[in-house]
């Protein structure tokens, strides 16, 4: 049963992706925070959760299983969008999530050895291996912008990615709807995450919250540190009014986002919509 007033940090990432915290230290930093509600949701991979969870059950803190995908948005029309996934409470070990782990993954890697070749083509000495060697092989662009940054070609996380954004290499993306389905065979929840970056007007996000619910969408990330006020008046409005869920996450990466603390927002369980199916055993 869910306590009321419990503090909730939905959306966090570790050294299984981009993040610079250990699962298992997460775990422990929500736990000082006050945090017993907390998901690990690293981008395209569960290979954390396992860690992750363990460190909940001893700790006291309800671990939910969580991952984050990026979706297509061809179909959104031209300009910069991103649409991103979560899903909350699947089982980790299920065929399904296998294999959106697996396209993810190949794309990933894929794009970082085509990014790194560019790079060196461009005088900068980073290459593939030696990020495989520091990161493990489900790296993305913060890891990278942190060695360049580290080397000295960039002196902050904004310039560097902007940087390697330009170099114009991109990931095979899943369509959404695909998305949708994969995280709901595994018995999980599909929530859209950070609404706000697929840069649609509230009038718009509207329209595709109703489309995306048709296809399985579960709930929606009302909370974020890119969300304004405004935002989340209309994002919960939407919610209540489609039947969707609601979520809130930091989106934390450690030193990736510096100016991001996990569990900053301070949002409860009172003032989101979200079940909490799991229990601390």
């Amino acid at each position: 049963m869910r306590v009321r007033g419990e503090k909730v940090d939905l959306h966090s990432h570790s050294t299984a992706s981009d993040g610079t915290f250990t699962p298992s230290e997460l775990v422990e930093l929500a736990h000082l925070k006050g945090i017993t509600l907390f998901s690990l949701t690293d981008h395209d991979t569960v290979d954390g959760l396992p860690q992750a969870r363990l460190r909940g059950r001893e700790l006291g803190v309800n671990v939910i299983p969580g991952i984050e995908v990026t979706a297509d948005t061809s179909f959104l029309g031209p300009g910069k969008r991103e649409l991103h996934i979560l899903g909350y409470y699947f089982d980790p070990d299920s065929e399904p999530i296998r294999h959106l782990t697996a396209f993810f993954k190949e794309s990933r890697i894929k794009r970082n050895k085509e990014l790194l070749a560019r790079l060196e083509e461009r005088g900068f000495p980073v290459t593939y291996a030696q990020m495989v060697k520091r990161f493990g092989e489900n790296f993305g662009k913060p890891n990278i912008a942190r060695v360049l940054i580290d080397a000295g070609f960039f002196t902050n996380r904004e310039q560097a990615i902007d940087f390697l954004s330009s170099l114009g290499v991109k990931r095979e993306k899943m369509d959404y709807r695909t998305v949708l389905e994969l995280i709901t065979e595994a018995g999980g929840l599909p929530v859209i995450a950070h609404p706000v970056t697929t840069g649609l007007s509230h009038s718009q996000l509207y329209c595709f919250l109703k489309e995306a619910k048709e296809a399985g969408l579960k709930g929606v990330e009302v909370y974020h540190y890119r969300h304004t006020p405004k935002d989340v008046a209309a994002l919960n409005c939407m919610a209540k009014e489609l039947g969707l869920f609601t979520t809130a996450g930091s989106d934390f990466h450690g030193a990736n986002k510096p100016c991001i603390e996990l569990g900053f927002l301070n949002v409860t369980t009172a003032q989101i919509n979200f079940p909490n199916y799991c229990q601390i055993t």
